[in-house]
């Protein structure tokens, strides 16, 4: 994790290496590295053993309109969705080329959210980006997929959805693991915990407050 880390940080870095193996979900502001948290201990996760295996999954919507039809292979087709994972893998020292060749092993894997029905995953580090914008069924698919020595993490923020997506599930599932006392990590984070420059954090602040202001203007 990167300098200037606060009490949140640690919680998410334990629960991320927790022995228990309990899904973790890490949610709330922009720019407090969620998703490249999760991807330092996937890296870590993949050194381990050859046959311990990645998993990324993002959901297939966009921020803003889409640019139409994409060309290519199925692969090809995700690339511009899984391209943050990628990076923040890259930023934790597993670098394009390794990916490449761990893709190739089937070690890494990439897999849109309407193929993981009906499958089970093994020995297998997971990790949903922007799972705001997953419905509760589309939740509930992946969290009954979840196998043997598996860690699943979810990542998001429920004031990011997508103005494409109208029906997010996070906060009825965070509702539903308060409510069950579920053996879930769940952290998280504020403005306090942002991570990019003091410009983006700035940035982020005010579009928070603006939220709420603007009705009082």
């Amino acid at each position: 994790m990167k300098n200037n880390t606060t009490q949140s940080h640690s919680l998410y870095e334990q629960a991320l290496r927790d022995k228990a193996m309990m899904p973790v979900i890490g949610y709330g502001t922009a720019g407090t590295g969620k998703t490249y948290g999760a991807c330092g201990a996937a890296v870590e996760w993949l050194a381990q053993d050859k046959r311990k295996k990645f998993l990324g999954v993002r959901p297939n919507v966009s921020f803003a309109e889409k640019s139409g039809f994409l060309p290519g292979t199925e692969r090809e087709k995700m690339e511009p969705w899984i391209r943050p994972i990628m990076q923040n893998l890259a930023a934790n020292g597993l670098s394009y080329n390794q990916q490449e060749c761990m893709e190739k092993n089937h070690q890494i894997q990439y897999m849109p959210l309407e193929h993981i029905q009906g499958m089970t995953f093994d020995d297998t580090f997971i990790i949903v980006d922007e799972v705001q914008n997953m419905t509760f069924e589309h939740i509930k698919g992946l969290m009954t997929r979840i196998g043997k020595w598996s860690k699943v993490v979810l990542c998001g923020d429920v004031n990011q959805v997508s103005p494409m997506f109208k029906n997010s599930g996070l906060a009825e599932y965070l509702d539903m693991i308060e409510y069950y006392d579920m053996d879930v990590h769940t952290i998280q984070f504020g403005r306090d915990d942002v991570l990019r420059s003091g410009i983006c954090k700035k940035q982020i602040i005010c579009f928070e407050d603006w939220e709420v202001d603007k009705h009082k203007a």
